[in-house]
């Protein structure tokens, strides 16, 4: 038997370098605009990204960049 959950633990963004990468949204303590995206910002970690801050709540609810 599977255990589903519809809550979005990971995405999947584009980095300033033209990079995948992944993020654990468990790990995010906050997520900011910067100049040329959005910048997610864990304990020991900061990824800055192309995805626009205005679809950060598309990519929460399990949309795709």
């Amino acid at each position: 038997m599977f255990n589903y959950s519809s809550e979005v633990k990971w995405i999947r963004v584009t980095d300033l370098d033209g990079g995948l990468v992944w993020i654990n949204l468990e790990n995010v303590e906050r997520i900011y605009q910067s100049s040329e995206g959005a910048t997610f910002e864990c304990v020991d970690l900061i990824t800055q990204t192309t995805v626009p801050f205005e679809k950060i709540p598309d990519l929460l609810g399990g949309g795709r960049q």
